[in-house]
């Protein structure tokens, strides 16, 4: 199975702050890992999987292209630049984890790193509801957003429940014997 990408390298780099010089063995892989936890996730395996065999074919027009360009990029580059985080500043060799040092820069350390990461994920779950809130908007154009066929499908997000769920007044007001709510 080929590896059909919503968004590249350059998209990245054109848009975001990540440096030209970033080596894409860092952010391809990134991008997939993104997509594939994020976005199908989002979109539900069968509007996913429709749209990933439209952008492989070179077919991909219309209302699908306006969702991709106009959506799912947006929301796919701030996901990918809240995973990127790790990969960036960590170097997996054959003896050890290792961070990058050079003359001109230096590390930053985990509380920088936390505070990156979740203004990141803040801006990454805006585009997330975005997306969502055009797709629910739009279910006519986009039928297979809310179909299901096979339990190995994954469900859109916006499809699974997300109410709480209300068990009656608090224990000590329920209880007479244990609680008293007289002074």
């Amino acid at each position: 199975m080929s590896r059909v990408l919503f968004i590249s390298e350059k998209f990245i780099k054109e848009n975001s702050q990540i440096d030209d010089n970033v080596d894409m063995k860092k952010i391809l892989p990134t991008i997939w890992q993104s997509q594939t936890q994020y976005i199908q996730t989002l979109l539900g395996t069968l509007l996913y999987e429709d749209l990933t065999a439209k952008i492989e074919a070179g077919t991909i027009a219309g209302n699908d292209l306006i969702l991709v360009n106009d959506y799912i990029a947006d929301t796919l580059m701030y996901w990918c630049l809240y995973e990127l985080q790790i990969p960036l500043l960590f170097n997996f060799r054959n003896k050890s984890t290792a961070t990058n040092n050079s003359t001109f820069s230096q590390p930053i350390g985990t509380k920088e790193l936390a505070r990156i990461e979740n203004r990141m994920k803040a801006k990454a779950e805006f585009f997330s509801g975005r997306l969502t809130s055009y797709l629910l908007a739009n279910q006519t154009l986009f039928p297979k957003f809310l179909q299901v066929i096979d339990s190995d499908d994954l469900m859109a997000d916006s499809l699974n429940p997300s109410v709480s769920v209300y068990l009656g007044q608090p224990y000590r007001k329920c209880n007479k014997y244990l609680y008293s709510n007289e002074g």
